[in-house]
C-alpha cells in the first residue's frame, strides 16, 4: 500500500513539474522571442547608422551634394548598373550594412556589376532627402546637404519590403511610402504604397530610420504613416488626385517633400 502511495505521489509531483516547466516555457518563449527581435533591431539601427554616416562622407567630398538613388553607364565594362552603393562603396566596407538584420543578405552581393545593390532593404529617401523636382516639370535635382531644413527630423534611409518580390530598395518614393494600404498586401500597391508599412512589421511595427544628420532609431508606425483601407484611399493620400502631385498630409517633416528643394 505505501508502495502504490509513493508511486501515486511520485507521478503526481512529476506532472507539478511538467506543468510548472510549460508555464515558464509559455511565459519566457515569447520574452525570449522579443529579446531576439529587438537585438535584431538593435543590429539594423546600427548598420544604417553607418550608411548614413557613409552618405555624409560622400556629400563632404561632393561639393555638399547628396549622393543619387542610382547609377547607370551603359558604356562602362562591365555595365554598371547600380543603386546607391556604386557611390558608397568607398565609404561602407561591408555591403552586409544594406540590408535589414531582421531578413539578411537576400541577393548575391558578387555582382561585379552592382545590380544586386538595387535590392536592398536599407532604402534611401530618394525624393524627400536625395533629390527634388520641379513642379509641373518633374526636372529631377540632387539636393545640397546644408540648404536642407531640420534634417534631424529628415528620414535619409529607411528599410523596406515587399511581399511577393525584391525590396529594390535603390530608392521609394516617400510621398508613397507614407500612405501604406493595410489590406491584400499582394495588390500592385504593395510596390508603392507598402514599403515601409511592411517592413515595419519586423521590427514591432516601427520604421528603422536613420535621419540626415546620421542619428538612427525606431520611429513608431503611428507617428509617420497615414493607413488606408483601399488602393484608391492610399493613391489619394499620396497626392494622386492634386493637379500637381502635392499630399496635404503627410508628416513632411519626417518624408520631406518631393518638390521643394530644402523641405
Amino acid at each position: 500500500m505505501k508502495h502504490h502511495l509513493r508511486s501515486a505521489f511520485t507521478l503526481i509531483e512529476l506532472l507539478v513539474v511538467i506543468a510548472i516547466i510549460a508555464i515558464l516555457a509559455a511565459i519566457l518563449f515569447p520574452v525570449f522571442a522579443q529579446a531576439k527581435a529587438a537585438a535584431k533591431s538593435v543590429a539594423t539601427v546600427s548598420g544604417i547608422r553607418q550608411v548614413a554616416t557613409a552618405g555624409i562622407l560622400y556629400y563632404d567630398n561632393n561639393d555638399d551634394v547628396i549622393h543619387p538613388h542610382e547609377y547607370y553607364d551603359g558604356k562602362a565594362k562591365p555595365v554598371i548598373d547600380a543603386g546607391y552603393y556604386w557611390y558608397l562603396k568607398p565609404y561602407v566596407k561591408s555591403k552586409e550594412l544594406l540590408f535589414d538584420n531582421a531578413r539578411g543578405v537576400s541577393v548575391d552581393t558578387t555582382d561585379a556589376g552592382f545590380l544586386w545593390s538595387k535590392a536592398v532593404t536599407i532604402s534611401l529617401n530618394r525624393n524627400g532627402w536625395s533629390s527634388w523636382e520641379t513642379l509641373n516639370t518633374f526636372v529631377r535635382t540632387y539636393r545640397v546637404a546644408g540648404a536642407q531644413e531640420d534634417p534631424a527630423k529628415r528620414a535619409a534611409y529607411i528599410i523596406t519590403a515587399r511581399p511577393t518580390a525584391l525590396s529594390t530598395g535603390y530608392g521609394f518614393t516617400s510621398d508613397e511610402a507614407a500612405c501604406p494600404v493595410t489590406v491584400n498586401p499582394t495588390t500592385v500597391a504593395n510596390t508603392r504604397l507598402q514599403r515601409a508599412y511592411l517592413a515595419a512589421t519586423f521590427h514591432r511595427e516601427a520604421i528603422i530610420t536613420a535621419f540626415g544628420d546620421a542619428h538612427a532609431g525606431r520611429v513608431p508606425n503611428g507617428q509617420v504613416l497615414i493607413y488606408n483601407k483601399t488602393v484608391a484611399e492610399g493613391e489619394r493620400c499620396a497626392g494622386y488626385n492634386h493637379p500637381q502631385f502635392i499630399p496635404p498630409n503627410i508628416n513632411h517633416s519626417y518624408w520631406g517633400t518631393w518638390y521643394d528643394a530644402t523641405k
